[in-house]
């Protein structure tokens, strides 16, 4: 079978399924785990490298009020692979246009595919959802009895880590130029690390928010999780936290508690990582953990 990922979270389940050789191709974010490094990259970002958070707001918010793509597909590799399956992200239509070709829409390019591909797209938002991706992709690939064996531990593993409970309120952060609250399975991350989240519910879309909703919530806490952006990353943004006069009066900032985590890894992406990153907030806040705590500088 020759797969196609376009979607970085469908390839770490494939290789925790075990099927990383038969991954041909997968999108430019793929890169974990590191034997997906080297595989064939499909698909490029229309945002220049090395753009500050506010550039890429506009851009993205402009992409989208004219409706083109911010990915694009490289349909002449994908047409050379012939892959057996794709597994996307938001697909919009399949549709036959003669008895050997197809044409779907991947990541809002339309491409032109032999009708012996098969296609699935995941729109895991909860970790309900993300289970219910595994057992998807499971099927697709005739591995129903280890998706059904990953969802059962990945269960068991959620229980362990929501066992104690908290009062304290948690705002995590997923963009700072703008501000940018926690959605989809990010509140979810809050709750089983055994705090509330300031702003956002399970499922809920990430939003942008004012100075005036985070003062109005006034956390107990705040976690720098900038989309897409590492530990290290997370750390520089923070003190741009601690220098914003319009909320650097919060008790959480006065007080320096402040934090930021490996984003990218933990929690950007619909995989059953997020449950390493639900572990991370609980030890970096209870026990003040030095390697995400941020202090002033």
């Amino acid at each position: 079978m020759k797969i196609v990922s376009l979607l970085p979270a469908a390839t770490e389940i494939l290789c925790d399924m075990g099927l990383a050789e038969y991954i041909s191709a997968v999108s430019h974010e793929c890169d974990y785990p590191s034997i997906v490094k080297n595989k064939i990259k499909i698909t490029s970002s229309i945002i220049p490298n090395n753009s500050d958070q506010n550039t890429i707001d506009k851009l993205v918010k402009e992409a989208i009020t004219n409706n083109i793509p911010l990915y694009e597909v490289d349909t002449v590799k994908l047409n050379a692979i012939n892959p057996d399956l794709i597994i996307t992200q938001g697909l919009c239509d399949v549709c036959s246009i003669s008895e050997d070709k197809i044409q779907a829409t991947l990541k809002n390019n339309l491409c032109t595919l032999s009708s012996n591909t098969k296609i699935i797209s995941l729109n895991g938002v909860t970790f309900d959802d993300i289970c219910s991706d595994i057992l998807t992709i499971g099927k697709a690939v005739n591995k129903e009895d280890i998706a059904n064996k990953i969802i059962k531990e990945a269960v068991c593993s959620k229980l362990k880590i929501s066992k104690k409970k908290s009062k304290s309120t948690l705002l995590l952060l997923e963009w700072i130029d703008p501000y940018f609250s926690a959605g989809h399975w990010i509140p979810e991350q809050i709750e089983m690390a055994g705090f509330i989240s300031s702003i956002g519910r399970k499922g809920e879309k990430s939003r942008q928010i004012t100075t005036e909703d985070i003062n109005k919530t006034n956390p107990d806490y705040i976690g720098l999780i900038c989309c897409g952006y590492n530990l290290e990353e997370n750390i520089l943004f923070s003190q741009k936290i601690y220098q914003d006069e319009r909320i650097n009066q919060l008790n959480a900032i006065k007080k320096e508690r402040v934090f930021a985590f490996d984003s990218n890894s933990y929690f950007s992406r619909p995989s059953l990582r997020l449950l390493e990153g639900a572990k991370q907030l609980k030890k970096a806040i209870l026990q003040n953990d030095k390697e995400f705590h941020c202090k002033r500088y």
